[in-house]
């Protein structure tokens, strides 16, 4: 809405600028112009409103995969895995 206000000033600054008969006028008219119509371009578009508080459901209470621990370097490995990513032994 600020962007249409500062475009329909500019288009007054030019309408003005057409009919002013004075030079000191004619050069306030192009003034408001140039800068109504340079910052109803520039003019950045509002921010979307925040999304709402429930929108992130809360976390599981329990992990999503079973993971069991290297017998070699004791980091954690996924269930599944038959070799260590971590030292490449046999878990």
């Amino acid at each position: 809405m600020l962007r249409q206000t500062f475009f329909l000033a500019s288009l007054l600054g030019a309408l003005n600028l057409y009919l002013a008969e004075d030079i000191t006028l004619q050069i306030l008219s192009g003034i408001l112009f140039l800068l109504t119509l340079g910052i109803s371009l520039v003019w950045p578009e509002p921010l979307p409103p925040p999304p709402p508080p429930d929108l992130w459901s809360d976390a599981p209470e329990k992990k999503e995969r079973e993971m069991k621990t290297c017998s070699n370097c004791g980091k954690a490995v996924d269930q599944k895995w038959s070799m260590c990513p971590y030292c490449s032994k046999r878990v």
